[in-house]
């Protein structure tokens, strides 16, 4: 048989497939759904270790240089094992310190609302009565509220309450498991990173084109390097602006200072969406403090994020990852609409090496272009 005959028998087949698809699409949705069902601890695991693989790698790299010069020397296992306690003990200390900040912020917030509320609510009544307000519709409102029928209503509905409780419940255990399997699958993959390294090279090499499959690695290890420096310089650049933020609030004299700092840092991590809900957040609960600090709070918060994204998350984070901030913004904002938050993180540092890839392309064209022409 000849390559065109070949084409053309591929080309029915993959019609004939496709149309046996259109025809049994319900089956074949509920399939893919039970596949990702039972790769879902493994996407979780893989993206556990993705992001647990950035602190451990410079930890190993900084161990094996501090014991580089000792006459004995460890295994390459037990470098890797220091390195992911190491990274474990400053996750759970990060983790302490955050909670240890906000948790007591949050009480007193709670707080001081609570107080606030029965403070203010006499004053709201007195108000209203003051200028002669019309609360009827209230009154009517709660006078016509029958107690007697909503017992029966939701007496009636106590099969639906509990079915609905016991999926709710199952699938708090469903998403429980995941994680935990996630979690100890994330852990063997950073601890044997290097065997699965070279498994997925033997795999790709055996049953790709050796161009395909160079290509393919190389595109791997770009999107490792763009993600980790990405990664880094996002917590970096989100802790230098929660400091400044914390320290503008202790300026200008803006309730909520620490608790603010915080909350910056936490969600500067997610680029655009994050200092976005933190900025929302701190209007709204110096809103509930003292409203006319509230157009203040927004101006700080603004200047502030607006200083820092042109003078010092360029040098942090653009140069890290090496990517225009419109491909940026593009990049996050096609992330966020497929995948959510996760996408965010992603397309950036994907988008970063799409553009290195282009260029790449780019420069080969234009050699062979040019040999071409000087073989003319």
């Amino acid at each position: 048989m000849d390559k065109k005959s070949k084409e053309n028998l591929l080309i029915v087949i993959i019609g004939i497939c496709l149309f046996a698809a259109l025809m049994h699409l319900t089956t074949i949705i509920g399939f893919a759904k039970k596949i990702i069902g039972l790769i879902l601890p493994i996407v979780v695991g893989g993206i556990l270790a993705l992001f647990i693989n950035v602190p451990m790698s410079r930890i190993e790299k900084r161990l094996r240089k501090l014991f580089s010069k000792s006459k004995k020397q460890s295994s390459g296992k037990a470098y890797r094992i220091a390195s992911f306690i190491l990274t474990l003990i400053c996750i759970v200390l990060v983790l302490s310190l955050v909670f240890t900040l906000l948790i007591p912020e949050m009480i007193r917030s709670v707080q001081s609302l609570t107080s606030m509320l029965e403070t203010r609510i006499p004053e709201w009544t007195q108000y209203l009565d003051a200028h002669n307000i019309n609360a009827e519709w209230l009154e009517k409102f709660l006078a016509d509220i029958n107690l007697d029928q909503m017992l029966n209503t939701v007496s009636d509905h106590v099969d639906m309450v509990l079915a609905s409780i016991v999926d709710t419940v199952s699938s708090a255990v469903s998403i429980v498991t995941n994680a935990a399997f996630g979690f100890i699958i994330g852990i063997y993959m950073v601890l044997d990173k290097e065997r699965i390294h070279r498994h997925s090279n033997k795999f790709l090499r055996s049953y790709l084109k050796p161009s395909w499959a160079d290509k393919i690695s190389q595109i791997f290890r770009m999107f490792n390097t763009s993600f980790a420096n990405f990664l880094s310089g996002q917590c970096g650049e989100a802790m230098i602006l929660g400091t400044l933020m914390s320290f503008a609030f202790v300026i200008f004299r803006l309730p909520y200072a620490s608790l603010v700092g915080v909350l910056t840092a936490v969600c500067a991590i997610i680029p655009y969406v994050g200092a976005f809900i933190s900025c929302v957040v701190s209007v709204f609960l110096t809103l509930i403090i003292d409203p006319t600090l509230a157009i203040r709070c927004m101006v700080v918060y603004l200047v502030v994020q607006f200083g820092e994204n042109q003078f010092i998350y360029p040098r942090v984070v653009g140069g890290s990852v090496g990517l225009p901030p419109l491909y940026t913004l593009v990049a996050a904002m096609i992330g966020g609409k497929l995948f959510g938050i996760l996408g965010i993180l992603f397309f950036i540092p994907l988008a970063s090496v799409i553009v290195d890839l282009l260029k790449d392309g780019a420069k080969k064209r234009g050699l062979c272009k040019n040999t071409e022409i000087n073989a003319e």
